[in-house]
């Protein structure tokens, strides 16, 4: 059977760009960054300690073929991914800080504090600090 989630891609138009921000604005560490293949790196980042990475995906020409444009037109477009913190209004202040667009200030929420920010291209990101 099915017992983790390892991994979820994220779309990016540049994967230096992208992992810059990554490390430098959120604070994840760089898990992976070697060649694929021809035409493609395999760049993964977590928050430290955190067992699901993200890839870091810039869809080229060279390694997904006339399927590129399509999914550069989805930069920006993903779909939520929920990020746990222990602290969701300093969280954020410290993101806001580092320069990350907040879209939803932190409020509270049935299940705890919930905020909501987007990476460098957009991609959305609920933070949320259980009760």
């Amino acid at each position: 059977m099915l017992t983790d989630v390892t991994h979820a891609t994220v779309l990016v138009a540049d994967v230096d760009e992208a992992l810059e921000f990554y490390t430098e604005k959120f604070g994840f560490e760089k898990r992976a960054d070697e060649e694929f293949a021809p035409g493609m790196r395999w760049v993964t980042v977590a928050p430290e300690g955190g067992r699901t990475e993200l890839v870091l995906q810039e869809p080229t020409e060279d390694f997904f073929g006339d399927e590129a444009a399509k999914l550069r037109e989805r930069i920006g477009q993903g779909t939520v991914t929920v990020l746990a913190t222990d602290d969701c209004r300093e969280t954020v202040a410290t993101l806001e800080g580092n320069g990350v667009t907040v879209t939803s200030a932190p409020e509270d929420v049935p299940w705890g504090v919930s905020a909501m920010v987007e990476d460098c291209y957009g991609n959305p990101y609920n933070l949320v600090e259980e009760r």
